[in-house]
């Protein structure tokens, strides 16, 4: 990496959004200028250090951030409340236009604050990372280097904690250069190269920043950062930790779809920050409560790990020949199987400790992104029955079992004790894949799921020389198989439905020939495919059903079903459908490439938590496809 850390993108060029070209830094005797327009979703990037995140917008504040861990209360969460949540932004003093850029094959983030012509400052973030077994790994700070170019340039930094999703204004020490911000027992310790003053409920620094002369600013929960190792050490290792992570030129992923690498890339290394290096775990997304639908309720806690989430990253980074991060993966959900006692099931939901997530609850006193409501923290999906996650489980398994045969022999009793909760479980009702708030019902998706478990158990079975369950095994697949072909097609609407005895077009129907029940150019599946893309499409995107689930208000586009799709439509050989579409949906990007849950077509928005880990499995999947089938043309 270069001294002045100003890298050469390998992405494409992508415009500033119109309604937020330009900002202006905080002035010298108060705190943002309230002319700075709100940014959006896609004007933020995402650091982290495989235990927490951070959400940065492009005018250099620190707008989301939970500490010490994902699904720890917010400490900066101007994001969900622009006068209560707390920042931590570092700016120019006078105007400026702003641009962010992942340095390469890295996870820092780094903003451009174009002043005049020939004057620049630029902005690079990080959370430490180091190699395995090091301290410095995890470390929760937020290290910020400043770099002038072209003259001295002046800048403001302000301090705004707000701790427990900012409902506490903390108590405040400072010193010439660190700035302490207290709430009952919590700290969190700033660090500056000038003197902190407080002011109102912050406190901020300025100061002048000199070309050949970076300037680290560090944001630290608990005590002040250690003078060792350096922010410049900190900044060098992090960026050898991420180069020496990204998957090698060889992995089958990476090979097969080279032509689209800034997106397999980015999408590989924002589900690498979802991860949870001490269980080996992948949060859904680092946020909460990022709507659906602007000003809508559907606002969710994602800062979990889903069983079903978290087994789609693990088979999408085998392919990207991250063999460590699956089997940990697969071990961590067999341990959690472990745990089942007669009659138990498996939690949907999980903490990143493998612990039920808390309750679910509202926060009156937050006002919520851009006014929706509410902000919600918990999740009541932990509650629900989704008999989708034991199917989800032994195909990441069945996947990883060639290449560590070892690993996964070594836990057939976990595995047979999965297999016959399908047997057990299959022909009951639950709440699908969509996690439907409706009473529950035989969802197809479900079944054919629990299908996918017990033929999945099958091939271990044989792998392993395992006789004496495979009968019974087989012959309840073939039962479930059975029953998906005989009440899960309607040939009225020639489609796959969402549930039994409901005449419903579901995208999770495109499923049935990803998962391989049947063919790709099977005619059912095809004409499922018709029927999802005359009642669910716009263009290239896909809503994920159009039926009633219990709550109010509409929602975007579902980013995975569109995906879905284009993998859908190259596996049956209509590449130059799925070309167009693919390009579309790359086209939906933010300029850093990152993807929020769902989008909305129209207003061209992005919607949702974000990034999403869904719908960058999504990507990796149909960019994989795409590969595939291109060589096969």
């Amino acid at each position: 990496m270069t001294e002045d850390n100003e890298p050469v993108s390998r992405q494409p060029p992508a415009a500033l959004p119109r309604e937020a070209a330009a900002g202006r830094g905080p002035a010298p005797d108060r705190g943002p200028d309230p002319r700075e327009p709100e940014p959006s979703i896609y004007d933020y990037g995402l650091i982290g250090n495989e235990k927490t995140g951070a959400l940065i917008s492009r005018f250099g504040s620190v707008d989301w951030a939970c500490l010490p861990r994902f699904d720890s209360p917010s400490v900066f969460g101007r994001l969900l409340d622009r006068d209560r949540g707390g920042f931590h932004q570092v700016a120019p003093r006078d105007r400026y236009v702003s641009h962010q850029l992942y340095v390469p094959g890295t996870n820092l983030l780094t903003t451009f604050f174009e002043l005049r012509r020939g004057i620049s400052l630029i902005l690079t973030d990080f959370m430490p990372m180091g190699p395995p077994g090091s301290s410095m790994g995890g470390d929760p700070r937020i290290v910020r280097r400043l770099v002038a170019k072209g003259g001295p340039i002046d800048v403001t930094v302000e301090a705004v904690p707000r701790f427990t999703y900012g409902e506490f204004v903390p108590d405040w020490s400072t010193s010439e250069g660190t700035a302490a911000a207290r709430h009952d027992g919590d700290r969190v310790s700033f660090a500056a190269p000038w003197a902190w003053t407080t002011e109102g409920a912050g406190v901020r620094a300025s100061g002048r920043v000199d070309p050949g002369t970076p300037a680290f600013l560090q944001v630290r929960w608990g005590d002040p950062p250690p003078a060792e190792p350096s922010p410049a050490t900190l900044l060098a290792v992090t960026d050898a930790y991420w180069r020496g992570w990204v998957s090698p030129v060889d992995a089958p992923l990476r090979r097969v779809a080279a032509r689209w690498h800034p997106w397999v890339e980015r999408s590989e290394l924002v589900l690498k920050l979802l991860s949870y290096a001490d269980s080996g775990v992948f949060v859904a997304a680092p946020t909460t409560s990022l709507p659906e639908w602007p000003g809508g309720p559907r606002n969710w806690d994602y800062r979990f790990v889903w069983i079903r989430d978290a087994a789609f990253t693990a088979q999408v980074f085998l392919l990207l020949g991250h063999l460590n991060e699956a089997r940990a993966y697969v071990g961590w959900a067999l341990d959690r199987a472990a745990e089942l006692r007669d009659g138990d099931e498996l939690r949907t939901v999980y903490t990143v400790d493998g612990l039920p997530p808390p309750d679910e609850r509202e926060l009156s006193h937050l006002e919520g992104y851009r006014g929706s409501r509410p902000v919600r923290v918990g999740n009541a999906a932990a509650d629900q029955r989704q008999l989708d996650i034991y199917g989800e489980i032994l195909d990441s398994a069945t996947l990883l079992e060639p290449v560590d045969p070892a690993f996964v022999r070594d836990r057939w009793p976990l595995i047979e004790r999965l297999a016959q909760r399908a047997v057990d479980l299959w022909a009951r009702p639950d709440s699908g894949i969509w996690e439907f708030r409706t009473r529950p019902a035989q969802y197809v998706h479900s079944k054919l799921m629990c299908w996918v478990a017990l033929d999945r158990a099958v091939q271990l079975a044989e792998a392993f020389g395992k006789t004496d369950p495979v009968d019974r095994w087989r012959r309840v697949a073939d039962e479930i198989r059975a029953t998906i072909l005989s009440r899960g097609y309607d040939d009225s609407l020639g489609a796959f439905v969402q549930a039994f005895d409901r005449p419903v077009v579901d995208a999770s129907a495109l499923r049935i020939s990803l998962d391989g029940l049947l063919p790709a150019n099977d005619p059912r599946v095809l004409s499922t495919l018709a029927a999802v893309e005359r009642s669910l499409c716009r263009g290239a995107f896909v809503q994920r059903y159009a039926s009633d689930d219990g709550l109010a208000g509409p929602e975007g586009a579902f980013l995975l079903c569109s995906f879905w799709r284009v993998e859908s439509l190259a596996r049956s050989g209509q590449m130059d459908r799925a070309l167009e579409y693919w390009r579309a949906l790359l086209d939906a990007a933010g300029p850093l490439l990152l993807f929020s849950e769902q989008f909305d077509p129209v207003a061209q928005q992005p919607l949702g938590n974000y990034p999403q880990a869904f719908t960058h499995i999504g990507v990796l999947r149909a960019a994989f496809a795409l590969g595939l089938m291109s060589s096969e043309r």
